[in-house]
């Protein structure tokens, strides 16, 4: 089995700390684009928040779909604070991990990704300057049941401290372009002008 985590529970700080993942785009929450192209790639899907108050406008957004919503056990705690609360109820052996502001993931790609994590803790685009997409990436759920808890132990905050600890089937983009050639699906909306620009 698969499984999707969105990581929805950031601070927002570029955009103005208003929750991005309910941003408006073409009308649609930003979270529910991104949803919706989880759902395609994935059996079992999974969205972690920062607390009860987002997940109050969340959980009204999702009504009807069968997601898990997952609040953050440990606050301020950045991405890994999301997959160390979220990994404990996924029940897939392999799954996906996105921000809420990838609008454009290709389910191709990630089904390349999945396709590519057996035998390794994860699979990595990575960039031909050696920049990790470790937000748009397939992982071994049993390997960071291991490697998260550790981080946080030791005051590891970054995906980047996450990664070191695993054992990485690095992909390049040259890779995904076969399937996406203008490398879309890594388009993320961080801040209000990334909308304007893009669309």
């Amino acid at each position: 089995m698969r499984a999707g985590l969105v990581l929805a529970g950031g601070r927002s700080s570029r955009f103005g700390f208003r929750d991005k993942s309910l941003f408006k785009l073409d009308g649609t929450p930003l979270i529910l684009h991104v949803l919706e192209r989880v759902e395609e790639s994935v059996d079992e899907v999974v969205v972690s928040l920062s607390d009860d108050r987002q997940r109050w406008y969340i959980s009204k957004i999702l009504e009807g779909r069968d997601i898990k919503i997952v609040i953050d056990e440990i606050r301020e705690y950045g991405p890994i604070g999301g997959i160390n609360a979220s990994i404990k109820v996924i029940d897939s052996e392999s799954l996906l991990i996105v921000g809420c502001d990838m609008p454009h993931l290709n389910p191709d790609v990630v089904d390349l990704l999945f396709g590519l994590v057996e035998g390794y803790d994860a699979a990595i685009p990575v960039w031909e300057n050696g920049f990790l997409e470790g937000l748009h990436s397939v992982y071994n759920r049993d390997a960071l049941l291991h490697a998260t808890p550790e981080c946080i132990r030791l005051g590891e905050r970054r995906i980047l401290d996450l990664i070191r600890r695993l054992n990485v089937r690095y992909v390049p983009v040259e890779e995904i372009r076969r399937i996406d050639p203008e490398l879309k699906t890594f388009t993320n909306i961080n801040r209000p002008e990334d909308y304007r620009i893009l669309y």
